[in-house]
Protein backbone atom coordinates (compact mmCIF):
# COMPACT_ATOMS: atom_id res chain seq x y z
CA UNK A 1 0.00 0.00 0.00
CA UNK A 2 1.81 3.55 -0.82
CA UNK A 3 0.75 6.66 0.93
CA UNK A 4 -2.02 9.05 -0.97
CA UNK A 5 0.33 11.86 -0.24
CA UNK A 6 3.84 11.35 -1.98
CA UNK A 7 3.47 7.60 -3.31
CA UNK A 8 6.12 6.13 -1.07
CA UNK A 9 5.37 2.80 0.65
CA UNK A 10 3.35 2.61 3.45
CA UNK A 11 4.20 0.03 6.71
CA UNK A 12 1.40 -0.36 8.97
CA UNK A 13 2.36 -1.22 12.60
CA UNK A 14 -0.46 -2.77 14.10
CA UNK A 15 -0.95 -3.23 18.09
CA UNK A 16 -1.76 -6.59 19.45
CA UNK A 17 -5.44 -5.72 20.02
CA UNK A 18 -5.80 -4.90 16.13
CA UNK A 19 -3.69 -8.17 15.67
CA UNK A 20 -5.67 -10.02 18.06
CA UNK A 21 -8.92 -9.13 16.82
CA UNK A 22 -9.95 -6.92 20.15
CA UNK A 23 -9.64 -3.69 17.39
CA UNK A 24 -10.60 -2.85 13.81
CA UNK A 25 -7.50 -2.64 11.85
CA UNK A 26 -7.64 0.65 9.96
CA UNK A 27 -5.20 1.15 7.44
CA UNK A 28 -3.05 4.46 7.71
CA UNK A 29 -3.02 6.66 4.14
CA UNK A 30 0.06 8.56 5.45
CA UNK A 31 3.48 7.78 5.69
CA UNK A 32 5.76 8.25 8.19
CA UNK A 33 7.61 10.85 6.58
CA UNK A 34 4.79 12.54 6.03
CA UNK A 35 3.30 12.65 9.10
CA UNK A 36 6.19 14.21 10.92
CA UNK A 37 5.49 17.28 8.95
CA UNK A 38 2.10 17.47 11.21
CA UNK A 39 2.25 19.02 14.35
CA UNK A 40 -0.81 17.77 17.14
CA UNK A 41 -2.85 19.53 18.65
CA UNK A 42 -4.35 19.45 22.37
CA UNK A 43 -6.47 22.29 24.44
CA UNK A 44 -3.27 21.12 26.83
CA UNK A 45 -1.20 22.73 24.74
CA UNK A 46 -2.62 25.46 23.06
CA UNK A 47 -6.25 27.48 23.78
CA UNK A 48 -8.35 26.02 26.05
CA UNK A 49 -11.74 26.39 24.41
CA UNK A 50 -10.71 26.29 20.36
CA UNK A 51 -6.79 24.36 20.42
CA UNK A 52 -5.06 27.58 18.86
CA UNK A 53 -1.32 26.62 19.58
CA UNK A 54 0.80 28.59 21.32
CA UNK A 55 -2.04 30.29 23.72
CA UNK A 56 -1.61 29.99 27.41
CA UNK A 57 -5.37 29.85 28.30
CA UNK A 58 -8.06 31.01 25.56
CA UNK A 59 -7.37 32.97 22.66
CA UNK A 60 -8.65 36.22 21.49
CA UNK A 61 -10.91 34.33 18.72
CA UNK A 62 -12.73 32.93 21.52
CA UNK A 63 -12.59 35.93 23.71
CA UNK A 64 -14.39 37.91 20.92
CA UNK A 65 -17.03 35.19 20.21
CA UNK A 66 -17.92 35.55 23.64
CA UNK A 67 -18.25 38.67 24.31
CA UNK A 68 -20.09 39.26 20.86
CA UNK A 69 -22.30 36.57 21.29
CA UNK A 70 -21.99 35.10 24.30
CA UNK A 71 -20.81 31.70 23.48
CA UNK A 72 -18.21 29.77 25.28
CA UNK A 73 -16.33 28.09 22.57
CA UNK A 74 -16.62 24.41 22.30
CA UNK A 75 -14.01 23.57 19.41
CA UNK A 76 -11.63 20.75 18.90
CA UNK A 77 -8.94 20.21 15.76
CA UNK A 78 -6.30 17.76 15.13
CA UNK A 79 -3.49 19.52 13.41
CA UNK A 80 -2.40 22.62 13.13
CA UNK A 81 -2.34 24.86 9.80
CA UNK A 82 1.32 24.80 8.59
CA UNK A 83 2.60 24.23 5.07
CA UNK A 84 2.15 20.76 4.76
CA UNK A 85 -1.80 20.86 5.77
CA UNK A 86 -1.96 24.26 3.10
CA UNK A 87 0.02 22.07 0.74
CA UNK A 88 -2.84 19.41 1.23
CA UNK A 89 -5.80 21.28 1.01
CA UNK A 90 -4.73 23.18 -2.04
CA UNK A 91 -4.45 19.86 -4.27
CA UNK A 92 -7.19 18.64 -2.96
CA UNK A 93 -9.47 21.20 -3.02
CA UNK A 94 -7.95 23.69 -5.41
CA UNK A 95 -6.74 21.36 -7.91
CA UNK A 96 -9.87 18.37 -7.09
CA UNK A 97 -7.41 15.28 -6.12
CA UNK A 98 -10.31 13.76 -4.81
CA UNK A 99 -8.44 10.63 -3.43
CA UNK A 100 -6.62 13.20 -0.59
CA UNK A 101 -10.78 13.01 1.14
CA UNK A 102 -8.98 9.26 2.03
CA UNK A 103 -6.12 11.03 3.78
CA UNK A 104 -6.32 11.18 7.25
CA UNK A 105 -9.09 8.18 7.16
CA UNK A 106 -7.32 7.10 10.21
CA UNK A 107 -6.55 9.76 12.71
CA UNK A 108 -10.37 11.02 12.02
CA UNK A 109 -11.98 7.05 13.16
CA UNK A 110 -9.66 7.14 16.05
CA UNK A 111 -11.29 10.44 17.40
CA UNK A 112 -14.44 9.67 16.78
CA UNK A 113 -14.04 6.20 18.62
CA UNK A 114 -13.69 8.88 21.87
CA UNK A 115 -15.92 11.08 21.24
CA UNK A 116 -19.78 10.69 20.60
CA UNK A 117 -22.62 12.93 19.95
CA UNK A 118 -26.97 12.70 18.89
CA UNK A 119 -26.43 14.57 15.71
CA UNK A 120 -23.42 14.97 13.45
CA UNK A 121 -23.61 17.66 10.78
CA UNK A 122 -20.93 19.52 8.56
CA UNK A 123 -20.24 23.03 6.66
CA UNK A 124 -21.87 22.54 3.05
CA UNK A 125 -20.28 23.80 -0.08
CA UNK A 126 -22.13 26.81 -1.27
CA UNK A 127 -23.79 25.91 -5.19
CA UNK A 128 -21.33 27.86 -6.54
CA UNK A 129 -18.09 25.63 -4.88
CA UNK A 130 -20.04 22.73 -5.94
CA UNK A 131 -20.65 23.57 -9.26
CA UNK A 132 -16.91 24.48 -9.55
CA UNK A 133 -15.45 20.95 -7.58
CA UNK A 134 -17.75 18.96 -8.63
CA UNK A 135 -17.97 17.67 -5.18
CA UNK A 136 -18.23 18.58 -1.70
CA UNK A 137 -15.08 18.34 0.29
CA UNK A 138 -16.12 18.57 3.49
CA UNK A 139 -19.03 15.89 3.00
CA UNK A 140 -16.28 13.87 1.15
CA UNK A 141 -13.38 13.68 3.92
CA UNK A 142 -15.98 12.75 6.64
CA UNK A 143 -18.75 11.11 5.80
CA UNK A 144 -17.56 7.67 5.68
CA UNK A 145 -15.98 8.15 9.32
CA UNK A 146 -19.52 9.62 10.52
CA UNK A 147 -23.46 9.13 9.93
CA UNK A 148 -23.94 12.37 8.27
CA UNK A 149 -26.97 14.39 8.79
CA UNK A 150 -27.41 17.22 6.21
CA UNK A 151 -28.53 20.38 8.55
CA UNK A 152 -27.59 23.29 7.11
CA UNK A 153 -27.50 25.21 3.47
CA UNK A 154 -24.86 27.62 2.54
CA UNK A 155 -24.98 30.36 0.51
CA UNK A 156 -22.53 31.77 -2.20
CA UNK A 157 -20.65 34.73 -0.54
CA UNK A 158 -18.97 37.98 -2.04
CA UNK A 159 -15.65 35.79 -2.10
CA UNK A 160 -14.32 32.75 -0.66
CA UNK A 161 -12.88 32.62 2.77
CA UNK A 162 -9.49 31.38 1.63
CA UNK A 163 -9.16 34.33 -0.01
CA UNK A 164 -10.09 37.03 2.93
CA UNK A 165 -7.42 38.53 5.33
CA UNK A 166 -8.93 38.70 8.71
CA UNK A 167 -10.65 41.42 9.20
CA UNK A 168 -12.79 40.52 6.27
CA UNK A 169 -13.57 36.55 7.73
CA UNK A 170 -14.62 38.72 10.72
CA UNK A 171 -16.71 40.67 8.93
CA UNK A 172 -18.10 37.98 6.62
CA UNK A 173 -22.32 38.40 6.94
CA UNK A 174 -24.41 35.42 7.68
CA UNK A 175 -24.51 32.64 4.69
CA UNK A 176 -26.33 29.86 6.09
CA UNK A 177 -29.59 29.23 7.07
CA UNK A 178 -30.99 25.71 8.90
CA UNK A 179 -32.68 23.01 6.54
CA UNK A 180 -33.43 20.03 7.11
CA UNK A 181 -36.78 17.66 7.05
CA UNK A 182 -35.54 14.57 8.97
CA UNK A 183 -34.07 15.63 11.81
CA UNK A 184 -35.98 15.04 15.07
CA UNK A 185 -33.96 14.82 17.88
CA UNK A 186 -34.46 16.61 21.31
CA UNK A 187 -33.43 20.40 21.13
CA UNK A 188 -30.89 19.53 24.01
CA UNK A 189 -28.80 17.00 21.88
CA UNK A 190 -25.70 16.71 21.74
CA UNK A 191 -24.69 18.26 17.93
CA UNK A 192 -21.36 18.22 16.16
CA UNK A 193 -20.73 20.36 13.28
CA UNK A 194 -17.61 19.42 11.03
CA UNK A 195 -15.83 21.49 8.83
CA UNK A 196 -12.18 20.97 6.95
CA UNK A 197 -10.24 24.84 8.33
CA UNK A 198 -10.70 26.54 11.63
CA UNK A 199 -9.25 29.66 10.97
CA UNK A 200 -10.97 32.98 13.14
CA UNK A 201 -14.30 30.93 13.76
CA UNK A 202 -16.51 32.92 11.91
CA UNK A 203 -17.76 30.03 9.69
CA UNK A 204 -18.51 27.78 12.73
CA UNK A 205 -20.22 30.75 14.66
CA UNK A 206 -22.28 31.90 11.62
CA UNK A 207 -23.46 27.83 11.68
CA UNK A 208 -23.78 27.46 15.06
CA UNK A 209 -26.22 30.49 15.42
CA UNK A 210 -28.25 28.96 12.40
CA UNK A 211 -29.04 25.69 14.45
CA UNK A 212 -29.78 27.97 17.37
CA UNK A 213 -32.18 30.23 15.87
CA UNK A 214 -33.33 26.60 14.99
CA UNK A 215 -33.82 25.92 18.60
CA UNK A 216 -30.72 23.55 19.31
CA UNK A 217 -28.54 24.82 22.17
CA UNK A 218 -25.99 22.21 22.88
CA UNK A 219 -23.33 22.56 19.71
CA UNK A 220 -19.70 21.47 19.22
CA UNK A 221 -17.49 21.83 16.50
CA UNK A 222 -14.57 20.05 14.78
CA UNK A 223 -12.38 20.47 12.13
CA UNK A 224 -9.15 18.69 10.95
CA UNK A 225 -7.40 21.97 11.26
CA UNK A 226 -7.01 25.10 13.63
Amino acid sequence: MKCLNCGNQLINEWTLKELFGFEEMISDRLCQLCRSQLSPLSAEEGCMRCCKPNIEKICQDCLLWEEKYQIINCHQALFEYNQFIHSYFKNYKRYGDILLAELFYKDLYNWSKHNKFDLITYIPASNGHLRARGFDPVWKMYHRVFDLTSMLIKMDADKPQAQKNRYERLQTPQTFYFHSDNVDISRDSRILILDDIYTTGRTMMHARQALEIAGFNNIYTFSLSR
